[in-house]
């Protein structure tokens, strides 16, 4: 029985190079590795044409050609024969594409180099099994994928949907829905990054299954998988991106070689040293980006159709959870706001005393960068900055330990934007920044829009152009 193209959907991951065979008008064959072959509908797929001239040239003289392509979860390779339809340089298929090869050239500095000039649509008008590949055990052995029970799909999802309605804080929420990942998915290595009214720049707050949290490590739109995600505001799923970033590696050393040498500085790979598999969705209510969740694997072909179904959907709600939290905060401090006066400033109060034997951790904010540096190493930047200024200022003048978000809101001198501050993202950030590479230095939660400042050293503050 023939299968149909819909049932080879693992084909098309790019997992396992294809090869396209051509022929001239000569009689002369061609044969070519493929960067991608993308399903388009039960009777076409689309081949991302790059720089196969010889193949292109074949086609122009001879539309008919034929392409290998195996499947990752059985070992079986299939023959498409194909019919060459037309070319398309933009519209949905192209960048569908297009996006998939450009996430792969970020990570090498090849953005806008290592491209997509088009993709070519061809009709399959036969599929047959190629009897010469047979069932390889390596290919079995990198994948072994079993399709998801539908009733586990919606348990998993029935499951990830109650920790986001018991999530009674940003943080906790943001927490729950990684590790939720981790048990109930398997998916042990993800990371958030949320907008925070800087543009073109996500801020990582949350992390599970690295050794270091990465809070305050900033995304830039088109920079790596998590960066093209927030540009395009599209998923992107990337199976073997190891082989397809030493592809793009061998296309840098061609074009430095051709004399085009002005690349990018190459973007490190978030996470993982070598993740084999991408997956990464946008946060998006109703045309607004809030964040992008990213979740890898060192495993080929890890994340799989009905993998990307169910995260994306999850993704949905998350989006609208976060967004949630963020304006039920502000909510929440604007409804005080009417009927309490604005705080007086506190009483004086003796500032903490010198305490002989405690760590002496020197904090100097750099007015101009708006930046911090403990000990001489950078801390954190911008608001998140300007805020932990403020806090330990107040605590060092003032003997102040306890504070409130609206008192935030309420200070001219941090410049919060009137709408839409995330000021809860920017405190997790802080407490997150504290935690990793200054621990003497608490912002403790003390309920809904409130928290206090720890310390257990001593201070030596100073400010600086």
């Amino acid at each position: 029985m023939t299968p149909s193209l819909d049932s080879l959907a693992p084909c098309f991951q790019g997992l396992i190079p294809a090869m396209l065979f051509t022929c001239s008008a000569e009689g002369v064959p061609n044969a070519a590795y493929l960067s991608h072959v993308d399903y388009v509908d039960a009777s076409h797929v689309a081949l991302s044409f790059q720089f196969f001239n010889k193949s292109r040239r074949n086609i122009a003289e001879n539309p008919k050609a034929t392409v290998r392509v195996l499947n990752p979860d059985t070992g079986q390779g299939w023959l498409l024969s194909l019919r060459f339809v037309r070319s398309e340089t933009s519209g949905a298929l192209f960048d569908r594409m297009a996006l998939r090869i450009e996430s792969i050239a970020s990570y090498c500095g090849l953005k806008g180099i290592f491209k997509l000039l088009a993709a070519d649509v061809y009709e399959v008008t036969a599929v047959r099994p190629a009897e010469e590949c047979g069932a390889s055990p390596e290919a079995v052995t990198v994948s072994g994928h079993v399709p998801a029970d539908p009733v586990f799909t919606m348990q998993a999802l029935q499951h990830m949907s109650a920790r986001i309605h018991a999530a009674e804080s940003l943080e906790q929420l943001l927490d729950s829905i990684l590790a939720g990942f981790a048990e109930v998915y398997g998916f042990t290595h993800s990371m958030l990054a949320l907008a925070t009214g800087e543009s073109n720049v996500l801020v990582t707050v949350a992390s599970r299954g690295y050794s270091e949290n990465g809070a305050g490590a900033e995304v830039r739109f088109g920079e790596g998988i998590m960066g093209m995600v927030a540009e395009a505001r599209k998923p992107i799923r990337i199976s073997g991106l190891l082989r397809g970033m030493l592809y793009a590696q061998a296309v840098k050393i061609r074009a430095q070689q051709a004399g085009m040498h002005a690349f990018d500085a190459r973007v490190p790979l978030p996470g993982l040293a070598n993740p084999e598999s991408q997956l990464g969705i946008p946060l998006l209510v109703r045309g607004d980006l809030i964040g992008v969740l990213c979740i890898e694997s060192e495993t080929p072909y890890r994340f799989h159709e009905d993998d990307k179904t169910s995260i994306e959907l999850l993704g949905s709600y998350l989006a609208i959870a976060v967004q949630h939290m963020q304006l039920h905060e502000r909510a929440d401090v604007v409804a005080s706001t009417a009927v309490v006066e604005p705080p007086q400033p506190a009483p004086k109060a003796a500032a903490p005393a010198s305490q002989p034997g405690r760590a002496v951790r020197e904090v100097v904010f750099y007015s101009a960068d708006e930046c911090i540096l403990v000990d001489g190493e950078y801390l954190i930047r911008s608001l998140p900055a300007r805020i932990l200024w403020k806090l330990l200022s107040a605590r060092m003048r003032d003997g102040r330990a306890e504070f409130t978000n609206r008192e935030l809101r309420l200070d001219k001198s941090l410049n919060l934007p009137e709408w839409k501050d995330n000021l809860e993202t920017r405190l997790l950030l802080l407490r997150r920044r504290l935690e990793q590479k200054c621990p003497d230095i608490r912002v403790v939660p003390r309920g809904r829009g409130r928290f206090g400042v720890e310390v257990g050293c001593q201070l030596v503050l100073a400010e600086r152009p």
